[in-house]
């Protein structure tokens, strides 16, 4: 998705979010309790919704709507997972990354406008999550794909869970980021990329699950 991006754009622009994700996700916990997987929902924004419809042939007949067979068979091809795109998506366990394998359990759909894609990441390893400090966020280290997540997260297979949004300060992460980018401006050359270390964090939401102790 990233190269995609690039291939489009001028060098002066690389560092801007040029695609919009709304996201949808849930823990989904195994039947001893434990954290096991992560179900992802990405809507794309109306844009960038139709380039995949166009770039791709899933609106055959042209009538301005993708054919449901051609959307469910475009399931997992919106990024290139066999390249190694790492998902957008991050969790820790008191500071400490958690491994996420790679994606399942694709599906696809069109709705309003908007292509949907989900899929689930397990946890490299079940995560018993009492007394730790679980945290997601949904982004894109680069800012080329700007995530944002509408609604709470969900949790399924457990109950006594809570998920507790932070929400980033979004001014102080824009000033930041046009600090950052008027540096690179000044220091290089105007016709190369633009790389800004993990800029994407800056404007991420914080989501802390904590469960009660299982009686």
């Amino acid at each position: 998705m990233a190269a995609f991006c690039l291939s489009l754009l001028p060098a002066a622009g690389r560092a801007h979010p040029h695609i919009f994700i709304d996201t949808a996700f849930r823990f989904v916990f195994d039947e001893a309790g434990r954290l096991a997987a992560i179900r992802v929902d990405w809507s794309y924004d109306e844009f960038y919704s139709l380039m995949l419809i166009e770039e791709n042939g899933l609106d055959a007949d042209a009538d301005g709507t993708p054919e449901p067979a051609r959307v469910a068979g475009f399931a997992g091809k919106d990024v290139d997972w066999e390249a190694g795109f790492p998902g957008d998506f991050t969790l820790e366990s008191d500071g400490d990354a958690v491994a996420l394998d790679r994606p399942v359990d694709h599906a696809a759909r069109f709705e309003d406008g908007r292509m949907i894609m989900s899929h689930t990441r397990r946890l490299g390893a079940p995560l018993a999550v009492e007394g730790r400090e679980v945290v997601a966020r949904s982004y894109d280290p680069t800012y080329l794909v700007a995530y944002d997540v509408p609604a709470d997260p969900g949790v399924e297979g457990r109950d006594g869970c809570a998920v507790i949004r932070e929400a980033a300060d979004r001014e102080k992460a824009q000033e930041e980021y046009g600090d950052q980018l008027a540096a690179v401006d000044a220091a290089s050359d105007p016709f190369a990329a633009v790389e800004l270390d993990d800029i994407g964090i800056l404007f991420a939401d914080r989501f802390v699950l904590s469960c009660a102790a299982s009686s």
